[in-house]
């Protein structure tokens, strides 16, 4: 049955895939045939054990996005891994928890910074790539404030 939905041939670069549902995600797609590129800021070795247990590849890549820099330097480097992303899957996202009245405007910056301007600049450069291919597809996951 996983024939019918074969990846292989295709990169799927995922952020936050150290952990939980990105983790899930990464070997998923790996167990299906892509080649995943797993961002993040937490160690991504026990993702990259599970998919190359399976002979799968993983490439990991460090990136923190709640610097706003980190975004294109996060796309030149997972396109100098493939050369074309097929998959983009955002799913890394940041939470933290405090009383409103005492909720910094730092902590509402980074919070935005990561779980939705990282996100709409990840769909809109991947999706420009994607766009002069002629394919891709992209998943948006739901965090909440």
């Amino acid at each position: 049955m996983i024939s019918l939905f074969s990846l292989k041939g295709k990169y799927a670069l995922i952020t936050g895939a150290s952990r939980g549902l990105g983790q899930g995600m990464a070997v998923g797609l790996a167990e299906a045939g892509a080649t995943v590129i797993g961002a993040g800021m937490s160690d991504r070795s026990e993702t990259q054990q599970k998919i190359e247990s399976f002979g799968g590849a993983f490439h990991g890549l460090k990136a923190d996005l709640s610097q706003p820099d980190a975004v294109g330097k996060l796309v030149t480097d997972a396109l100098s891994v493939s050369g074309q992303i097929d998959i983009l899957v955002n799913n890394a996202g940041i939470i933290r928890r405090t009383e409103a009245e005492q909720y910094s405007d730092e902590d509402w910056y980074d919070v935005n910074q990561v779980n939705q301007h990282a996100v709409f600049q990840l769909s809109r450069e991947i999706g420009k790539h994607m766009l002069e291919r002629g394919k891709g597809k992209i998943s948006l996951m739901t965090w909440t404030l």
